[in-house]
């Protein structure tokens, strides 16, 4: 259990780390520039602007990034871990009219991103993991 933790907390940085610097270089703020420009057209907003809460969506896909990395290691089967993503998915989407309505915008797609990417890297390295012990398997089992 104690490489798989590691192995998740290296997933986690090795995900966030990127995502950080994509909401520096201004890709995010752009597209929550392009949701909040959309949503007053879908919703009846309370006055005033929406405040972005930069924080809030730094803690939100790091967070993601964590727990999507630890289940795509520890889920063992394959539509355990799409269903966790499509429900992800959706709630995260769902998040971003709910926060709207209180004033705060909120774009899903980092965190979106971050479960799918973390997901992913947890799979290859679970299933990496689990292919060495049956190679030295073979090993020891073929005459000397």
């Amino acid at each position: 259990m104690n490489r798989n933790r590691a192995a998740v907390l290296f997933i986690g940085v090795l995900v966030s780390a990127p995502l950080l610097a994509l909401y520096h270089f201004g890709v995010f703020p752009e597209a929550a520039r392009w949701i909040s420009g959309r949503l007053p057209k879908l919703l009846v907003l309370p006055e005033g602007e929406l405040r972005q809460v930069l924080p809030l969506q730094y803690l939100f896909y790091t967070a993601l990034a964590f727990s999507s990395a630890w289940l795509g290691m520890e889920l063992e089967a394959a539509w355990k871990k799409y269903l966790y993503l499509l429900g992800l998915s959706f709630l995260t989407l769902l998040l971003t009219p709910i926060l709207a309505l209180n004033g705060v915008l909120f774009e899903p797609f980092s965190g979106i991103l971050a479960a799918s990417f973390a997901m992913l890297i947890g799979v290859i390295v679970s299933d990496r993991a689990a292919e060495v012990p049956v190679q030295e398997q073979f090993k020891a089992e073929e005459p000397a």
